[in-house]
């Protein structure tokens, strides 16, 4: 069995209606996603940029992925 990159990890997660997105207020996003076994909390904050409470501990982590994939930032 092949290992799923980051993206079909992401469209998986969205698929199977494991990500939240729990709060927006500008360049504020806050939402949480159901893991293998953990609910993670994840968002984006001005000066902190992309951030998530799972393991990866990086921006490119699958959680992330399929949060970015659904919000968009608009110009100001």
């Amino acid at each position: 069995m092949t290992r799923e990159s980051v993206p079909e990890k992401a469209a998986r997660y969205l698929r199977e209606g494991r990500l939240v997105v729990t709060a927006v207020s500008g360049d504020y996003v806050a939402a949480l996603a159901r893991g293998d076994g953990a609910i993670h909390q994840l968002g984006h904050e001005p000066g902190r940029g992309w951030w998530c409470s799972c393991p990866v501990r990086s921006d490119r982590c699958a959680h992330l992925a399929a949060l970015r994939s659904v919000t968009i930032r608009r110009a100001a």
